[in-house]
């Protein structure tokens, strides 16, 4: 039997030669498959690229919300179709840096683009929405006001204001006041300033897609606080103002008894998060009444604030 011995010592290395060859076939292929692209498309390891929704529309802009009689859109063609409401201006703007800059603009304005979509009388609250989630809102009033580029806006001069209409800009370029040095890019909300103060560039909203009207009640911003409390006080005291969303508004003050508005002086050119060092006290040296309001976009003014020093 030596001859049936050796062969069956011959089949069984055979036999564990195949399964070895097997198993490093198998262990390979394992290594193929993890290095290859997963279910998105998107190697292990490597950073997702969005590629967007082959249903969506991402240059479209819409106009929707109960506030207007048709959710409407419109395609770039549209909008720059749109001769009667075609316009192009120069904007003076304040950052919450504060940085005092000039930004042109061309585009379509945005009140007959509402208009086109039906905007209701009862309508109170515009919200304006960028790809990317950013979006300001602002009251039905703020939307309609009338608002200016200061060409001596560095100078703190109101000289020269010139009213400009609130658009949505396709052409656009900063740090300039010539018209034609605007640029190509994704739709960008401009619009002017109601006074030298008005800070208004974190409003300015890029890339633009949506606008959502609606007929809810924007609210009012609370009412300015000072500390120390309003009364007799030592010579020297400084009066610090303050309001629950400070970085969100901006607050308007007098010393004169008048009604502050965005003209009036500012207590916090800054935000609490840049230049604190900014928004200085209001020192007490003699009897005062330091009336204040609080303004931000998307909400009504505070109520007037008055607070007496003696």
């Amino acid at each position: 039997m030596p001859g049936m011995n050796r062969l069956l010592k011959t089949i069984g290395f055979v036999t564990v030669l195949l399964i070895t060859c097997l198993s490093l076939l198998t262990g390979c292929q394992s290594q193929k498959q993890d290095a290859s692209p997963d279910a998105a498309g998107v190697a292990p390891g490597s950073a997702g690229l969005e590629t967007g929704n082959p249903g969506s529309e991402p240059d479209m802009l819409t106009i929707t919300g109960d506030g207007v009689e048709r959710e409407t859109k419109f395609t770039p063609d549209e909008l720059k179709s749109m001769e009667d409401g075609l316009a192009g201006a120069c904007y003076s703007a304040v950052s919450n840096w504060p940085a005092k800059k000039f930004i042109v603009g061309k585009g379509v304005k945005l009140t007959p683009l509402l208009q086109k979509a039906g905007i209701k009388e009862d309508a109170q609250t515009i919200i304006v929405r960028a790809a990317d989630g950013y979006n300001a809102s602002f009251t039905r009033e703020q939307l309609e006001e009338k608002r200016f580029c200061y060409p001596a806006l560095v100078k703190g001069s109101a000289e020269g204001a010139v009213e400009v209409p609130m658009i949505l800009a396709w052409e656009y370029q900063e740090d300039t006041s010539d018209l034609s040095e605007a640029a190509s890019g994704k739709l960008r909300l401009l619009f002017g300033q109601t006074g030298l103060n008005d800070a208004i560039t974190a409003a300015f909203v890029k890339g633009v897609t949506t606008i959502e009207v609606l007929t809810t009640l924007p609210g009012q911003w609370g009412a300015v606080r000072a500390e120390p409390a309003p009364g007799e006080v030592k010579p020297g005291t400084e009066v610090v103002l303050g309001h629950p969303a400070q970085d969100l508004v901006k607050i308007y003050y007098t010393l004169d008894g008048t009604v502050p508005d965005t003209k009036s002086l500012l207590y916090n050119p800054s935000t609490s998060y840049f230049r604190p060092e900014l928004n200085k006290p209001i020192p007490v040296d003699q009897p005062i009444t330091i009336k204040a309001i609080a303004v931000g976009f998307g909400k009504h003014n505070s109520e007037v604030a008055t607070f007496r020093y003696e």
